[in-house]
């Protein structure tokens, strides 16, 4: 398990590294402060998350190194559309349109808060449910259950919850016109991949819908 941990571990870190070139690429090589800032946050909060969780719960990073499974073709297609643009294609637009973002502000700190609060949200939810993949599938060969302690008695789907708290967050750090529209798209794939997880979820797997009935909101708490 070890050694899966820490396969999932270095492709974690791979695509933050990767995100920093692209936008170091896109501003020509100059890295403003905050830049620096952004970016030493998410190494910082990506390194406290996996070490939290693995103390807690490692099996849940052991199983999200898994990429090639079963997972309907919707899904592959949504993920790999997901990673290039949240990980990659963001950022070379934050570093394309670096001289035309305004210096950091107020509205730049309150993108790292809420950057924090996302990464906090995703952290309580590894840590308490073992069957949270990168992929979506039911793991019938690991006796999959309904999770429904922690954040999971708030919303159904907590990990893309905070992937849209990011967003925000993104798009309130590079305040560019490209960048919010960027995040943008990237939300609205999250909604329509967590609106299908959902279906397949009350569809095959046992005690979904009862949970469903109870949790009555997939992302957003009195919205959705």
């Amino acid at each position: 398990m070890k050694n899966k941990v820490m396969d999932y571990t270095v492709r974690v870190f791979a695509q933050k590294l990767l995100g920093l070139l692209c936008y170091a690429l896109g501003a020509g090589w100059v890295m403003s402060w905050g830049a620096w800032v952004y970016f030493g946050v998410g190494f910082g909060l990506t390194a406290l998350s996996i070490t939290i969780v693995y103390r807690v719960n490692p099996v849940t990073l052991a199983e999200r190194g898994k990429v090639l499974t079963d997972s309907p073709v919707w899904d592959k297609w949504l993920l790999g559309v997901f990673w290039v643009l949240y990980f990659f294609v963001i950022h070379l637009v934050a570093g394309l349109e670096a001289k035309n973002a305004p210096d950091p502000a107020v509205l730049f700190w309150i993108g790292i808060l809420l950057i924090i609060a996302s990464a906090a949200i995703a952290t309580a939810a590894l840590a308490v449910n073992t069957y949270l993949e990168s992929t979506a599938r039911i793991q019938s060969e690991r006796d999959q259950i309904v999770i429904t302690k922690g954040v999971y008695g708030v919303v159904r789907h907590p990990t893309y919850a905070a992937v849209l708290v990011s967003c925000v967050g993104i798009a309130l750090v590079f305040t560019t016109p490209f960048v919010a529209l960027t995040a943008a798209i990237i939300a609205t794939l999250t909604v329509f991949r967590t609106y299908l997880e959902d279906n397949l979820l009350k569809k095959n797997l046992d005690g979904y819908i009862e949970y469903s009935r109870r949790i009555k909101y997939r992302l957003i708490p009195f919205l959705w």
